[in-house]
């Protein structure tokens, strides 16, 4: 038994947590033999976090913040949705009237609404309308609760959406959106690549091996004339063929204006790399990250990196332009994080300095979220320009 495995053992979970986990095990358990004794890792990712009630992202246990699993850049402070403000602002500030109608699509917690909001009011730049496409009814609640409360006057304005809506005039934003999307898992064997699935057997989800599925869709870098020679036997990686849907729609609901997209990934060339031989799938529970997808079905978060090269050329392939591509601290730095956070610290106690000053390591540092999550800009009949993509500009990276 590795370490990850023996600490995974230490958590303790409440009864109403054991009920979700073992309600929806039994689902998966269900539909693995309804399928033949296996079925796609995609397709048991899809139930572990999206079933109905019990996934980790339709159940109401606690997902984020302190109390949570894990922490996005929204949980940490104010400073990540004022620096998005400013780009915000500057799309407002160029375009006609209708087009300020701002989409926020899975808002979680409602914290980044809720500051993005806040500070686009004292820019005197509230959208016309607030628009939230969020599929976890428990989530929806908590947004509308922690939203009413800190914007009673403007509430009225903000509308929660089941679909998304036909020809919008506006921007999309998606924070830690697309790495939630389920994806396969494949293995290189004896130099072909196999999917990898999910069966069960002895009372306990396991691995196993499958045919591979639609190979048509796999990444050029995996299939190209040198792919025989740059991938080791039992290399492990993922793809995720969901996401050209899911970008297909939104380039169909938007009519013109922008899409802004922030995420943990890398280039094709980088996600794809002969030395990363594990690919980039991760678990979340208590605050705790690990490789054991298996585990505690429903009760943790299962992510994956997100290929941008893949999501670049979707968009490029449905009449979307790739405006602008960049790190999470170019984007940050360019609209004004550390003069922001100067003017702030003046008046701040020595001990809310230390913790400001601990945020913007967290949000700009290369070893923490500064250079792994990357923020991609893609826009249609979109005049105006957007801050945040020329201090780093990384389009060349796709």
């Amino acid at each position: 038994m590795n370490q990850s495995s023996k600490t995974l053992e230490s958590f303790q979970i409440s009864e109403q947590a054991k009920d979700i986990r073992d309600r929806l095990s039994a689902k998966i358990q269900s539909e693995i033999i309804k399928q033949g004794g296996k079925i796609s890792f995609s397709h048991y990712m899809q139930m572990a976090l999206y079933e109905p009630e019990l996934g980790y992202y339709q159940n109401n246990l606690q997902k984020f913040g302190e109390k949570g699993d894990f922490i996005t850049a929204p949980e940490m402070g104010n400073n990540f949705a004022k620096c998005l403000a400013r780009s915000v602002q500057q799309f407002f500030s160029e375009s006609v009237e209708p087009t300020r109608v701002l989409l926020e699509i899975g808002a979680g917690s409602g914290i980044l609404a809720v500051n993005l909001l806040i500070e686009l009011q004292q820019l005197q730049a509230l959208p016309t309308k607030y628009l939230i496409l969020e599929p976890s009814a428990q989530l929806q609640s908590q947004q509308k609760a922690l939203l009413e409360q800190h914007l009673p006057d403007y509430f009225c304005n903000i509308k929660w959406l089941d679909q998304l809506p036909q020809k919008l005039n506006g921007l999309i934003l998606a924070n830690e959106v697309v790495d939630a999307i389920p994806c396969e898992r494949i293995k290189r064997v004896n130099g072909q690549w196999l999917q990898m699935g999910v069966a069960y057997d002895q009372g306990e989800f396991i691995e196993c091996l499958m045919p591979l599925s639609n190979g048509e869709n796999l990444p050029e870098s995996l299939i190209g004339k040198n792919a025989q020679d740059r991938y080791q036997n039992e290399y492990t990686t993922e793809y995720r063929p969901l996401a050209k849907g899911w970008i297909k729609a939104l380039a169909n609901s938007l009519d013109s204006g922008a899409i802004l997209l922030v995420d943990y990934g890398y280039s094709e060339s980088e996600f794809y790399h002969p030395q990363r031989t594990q690919g980039s799938l991760s678990c979340f529970i208590g605050h705790h990250s690990h490789s054991e997808p298996l585990q505690y079905v429903g009760l943790q978060d299962i992510t994956a990196h997100v290929d941008f090269t893949q999501i670049a050329r979707t968009a490029f392939e449905n009449s979307l332009e790739i405006s602008g591509f960049t790190t999470q601290a170019g984007f940050l730095l360019e609209n004004g994080i550390t003069e922001m956070s100067d003017e702030v610290s003046v008046n701040e106690t020595p001990e809310q300095r230390y913790q400001r000053s601990q945020e913007l390591q967290k949000l700009l540092m290369p070893g923490q979220m500064g250079e792994v999550i990357k923020v991609i800009l893609l826009s249609k009949n979109l005049e105006c320009k957007i801050k945040g993509f020329t201090l780093q500009d990384h389009l060349h990276r796709l």
